[in-house]
């Protein structure tokens, strides 16, 4: 439950809207009662003589009751959805600081099964969990007290049974839905993760012969979830026949009691009637309780799944005020007996690394896959901190600058070109936001993509498709390098920015980052020779230690 506490807590900032679709709940419901109260009044001729008066009264109840409930449907439904909206919000801004050292724990469709459907369950907690529990509530203590003045006996059978169909079977119903809630969100996400890797690795999948596999996997979790959503369904009918059984009795409760007054006390005919019906309408307000206190396994169990990723801590922090620095003008890296292992790795990634690279200066890295070459990278861009030693940026060790400061000083280039799921113009932005048109179509000219550019269906607006797919490899990697154009940061780290390109497109992609290099400090790994030779040094890592140091590499 403290999962829950949390989340509800930070709906604080909707409160006057959450307070106002409460109002609405609570008048709606009084509204009916009173509704069905003077209904039977006027049925049993208690209202003989002003009969006018009280259908006068009949209509503008009903029209009232209406008008409050469409009010209350209004807004709390648009209170959920703010709420869910800041919800989702606050999810992002939680995740975001986990990225990428640890997020990469977490498969791409369960994220985004706990930013979309996880936050989507948590619906239920004030739309049909808080509001109808308060309504309930104030509704089970005007029954008391109209039931009361009319038999204090029929009124604590009647309230007992009540709170039986209120607080009892709702709690048998949470307790049994309580372990199919968790499975029913657990098979979710397995679908969705099942999804998202089938619509991703569609490509490797078909040329392994494995789809047939991953349908049978994509079947098997539908069907889990399925069955998970039928035994929800079988609880809630049992919990809906128990409800309207508790009714049946209270309803015999009224009608016995009436009948002990009415044969002690001539006069009790009009209020047996009325008390009926307001009894009947009373009850209108638990028969939602059941299911919505069925749910609350579910509701637990996606607070927790979002909890789990909002709650992580991060692997670098900003620092505190005190000790924070602003970036330096000067551009010079250094490694001061950097040594590194990966959270839960038992082999070292880097050990005892000494590197410094001058404003202006150019190092190579090269070596075996595995040889640390991009943990090394990773430790510049500040996605970890060393074990030991230090890395510095004009002096100043990273760790006394925000991320959002040091990631502004660099341009980075990788052999894993990220395309996004937009248009051209949306990729481009994401290095310059603000760059208009002019300067998209120069990045795109010196990258080599004036012609690609102009031939598009609709220019800078075209579709790029998922991942990139309308694009090609070369086309993908010249996109990344017009972003290092448009960001024109003084630091540049590539990561085998000519790896898997042929011959031709490596030099057309090397010939524009030549002329960019100029003026500006500048680490590449790679291991190929023609990115390496405008290096002023390379060095050679193996097994996380370097090896060598060559002055030059000839093309």
């Amino acid at each position: 439950m403290f999962d829950l506490v949390a989340l509800l807590a930070l709906a604080r900032r909707r409160a006057g809207w959450l307070a106002v679709g409460a109002a609405f709940a609570v008048t709606a419901t009084v509204s009916g009662i009173v509704l069905m109260g003077l209904a039977g009044g006027l049925v049993a001729g208690a209202a003989a003589g002003g009969a006018l008066t009280a259908i006068v009264w009949l209509r503008v109840l009903a029209i009232g009751r209406t008008s409050a409930r469409y009010l209350e449907r209004l807004t709390t439904h648009e209170a959920t959805f703010r709420v869910l909206a800041d919800l989702r919000l606050w999810f992002f801004e939680r995740a975001i600081p986990l990225a990428p050292a640890r997020l990469g724990g977490w498969r791409g469709g369960d994220l985004m099964a706990r930013l979309v459907s996880d936050i989507d369950a948590l619906d239920g907690l004030y739309l049909r969990l808080v509001t109808p529990t308060v309504v309930a509530l104030l509704t089970a203590l005007g029954l008391a007290v109209v039931l009361g003045s009319i038999s204090p006996m029929v009124a604590v059978v009647v309230i007992a049974l009540m709170a039986f169909a209120g607080i009892g079977v709702p709690a048998l119903a949470e307790r049994a839905g309580r372990r199919i809630g968790s499975e029913q969100i657990e098979a979710s996400a397995r679908l969705r993760v099942a999804l998202v890797d089938l619509v991703q690795g569609m490509a490797d999948l078909s040329a392994n012969q494995a789809l047939d596999r991953q349908a049978m996997a994509i079947a098997e979790a539908e069907a889990n979830h399925e069955a998970a959503l039928r035994r929800q369904a079988t609880i809630a009918a049992f919990s809906g026949a128990a409800s309207q059984i508790i009714v049946q009795l209270a309803l015999v409760a009224v009608v016995l009691g009436g009948a002990a007054l009415s044969a002690a006390a001539s006069g009790h005919g009009a209020l047996i009637a009325v008390a009926v019906l307001v009894t009947l309408a009373a009850f209108e307000a638990v028969a939602p309780l059941p299911l919505a206190w069925q749910l609350l396994g579910r509701t637990k169990a996606a607070a927790r799944r979002v909890r789990e990723i909002a709650d992580a801590t991060p692997a670098v922090l900003d620092p505190p005020e005190g000790r924070r620095r602003k970036a330096p003008s000067s551009t010079a890296l250094a490694l001061e007996g950097v040594s590194f292992r990966y959270p839960g790795s038992g082999a070292v990634a880097l050990s005892g690394i000494d590197i410094s690279v001058p404003d202006g200066g150019k190092l190579g890295i090269a070596g075996p896959s595995g040889a640390g070459k991009s943990t090394l990278l990773s430790l510049l861009l500040r996605f970890h901190d060393p074990d030991a030693g230090r890395l510095t940026l004009g002096g100043v060790d990273l760790r006394d600058l925000t991320v959002a400061d040091l990631h502004g000083c660099i341009g980075v280039l990788s052999q894993a070109t990220s395309i996004l799921a937009g248009s051209l113009r949306d990729n481009l932005a994401i290095a310059a936001p603000g760059a208009g048109d002019a300067a998209l179509r120069q990045a795109l000219e010196q990258a080599g993509l004036g012609g690609f550019a102009a031939a598009l269906p609709e220019g800078l607006d075209t579709w790029l498709g998922e991942a990139g797919v309308a694009v090609s490899g070369g086309e993908a990697r010249r996109i990344a390098l017009a972003r290092v154009l448009l960001k024109d940061a003084p630091i540049l780290l590539l990561d085998e920015p000519t790896e898997g390109l042929d011959a031709e497109t490596e030099r057309a992609v090397l010939d524009v980052l030549l002329p960019l290099m100029a003026g500006r400090t500048v680490i590449t790994i790679s291991h190929r020779p023609a990115a390496l030779s405008a290096m002023d040094r390379v060095v050679h890592l193996e097994s996380g230690r370097i090896v060598e140091v060559a002055s030059t590499v000839a093309r």
